[in-house]
């Protein structure tokens, strides 16, 4: 920076002290820089340029293929199966007992399945961190993920979709919950909605293939899309005989 630049951003600092009107436009151009710099401001030109680093999914495999080289933070993830049972937990178990061990509560809401404690325990989960609820219809469901998702008190917060598919504004207000609270959020839903569109920052299809768990990416913000890849699972992270409701 030369001198004459020095001595233009001083006059505009001592402007700011003495609350001086700054001249039209250098008013907004701190807010505008704030703004920009949020990472939840999706910049099509300078995305590449701007390093987002993720949390790590434990699977370095997966994590080569996501863009911040993890989960996205503070965002929506939706993991899409067909059918609940398959060793999915396998996926975020090692997030989870990460944010577990660092203190942060883990929110499971609406597990279709009873998750089996010995083998969580056994992955490095602190039970005293997990905290299951069991909202009962769609609306008490998307009131409970949404208010603990932005309350700041959760480091994850896990939802599986009923019966009823929620709106596209609610998907949304997930996602800014998510995005305000801080907080990883994975939302479990149907197979079959990998054909809607979703504000989600990252989509995975899930599906069983023999010892491994097969992923596909179908959607991540500002990262390719279309790759797969093979995981070990867990078979013994849920009950299957003990259905919740």
């Amino acid at each position: 920076m030369n001198s004459a630049e020095n001595f233009l951003q001083n006059k505009q600092l001592a402007k700011q002290a003495n609350n001086e009107p700054l001249p039209p436009g250098q008013e907004q151009a701190q807010p505008l820089q704030q703004l920009l710099t949020r990472p939840d401001i999706w910049q099509l030109a300078s995305g590449q340029g701007r390093s987002r680093t993720g949390i790590s999914t434990g699977y370095r495999g997966l994590d080569a293929l996501l863009t911040g080289h993890g989960w996205p933070r503070a965002a929506s993830t939706e993991l899409l199966i067909d059918k609940a049972g398959i060793g999915e937990m396998s996926l975020i178990l090692p997030t989870l007992a990460e944010l577990t061990r660092q203190g942060q509560m883990v929110i499971l809401v609406n597990p279709p399945l009873i998750p089996y404690a010995p083998a969580l325990v056994q992955a490095g989960v602190q039970l005293e961190k997990l905290l299951v609820l069991h909202p009962r219809g769609q609306r008490d469901q998307l009131w409970a993920a949404e208010q603990s998702l932005q309350s700041g008190a959760c480091g994850a917060l896990i939802q599986w979709q009923g019966k009823e598919t929620p709106a596209d504004k609610d998907l949304r207000r997930l996602q800014v919950a998510a995005r305000d609270g801080d907080c990883l959020h994975f939302h479990f839903r149907p197979g079959s909605c990998v054909k809607t569109p979703s504000p989600a920052a990252l989509r995975l299809q899930l599906k069983s293939d023999g010892e491994q768990l097969a992923l596909h990416l179908f959607k991540q913000l500002s990262g390719k899309s279309g790759q797969r890849v093979h995981l070990a699972r867990n078979p013994d992270l849920v009950r299957r005989d003990q259905p919740l409701h």
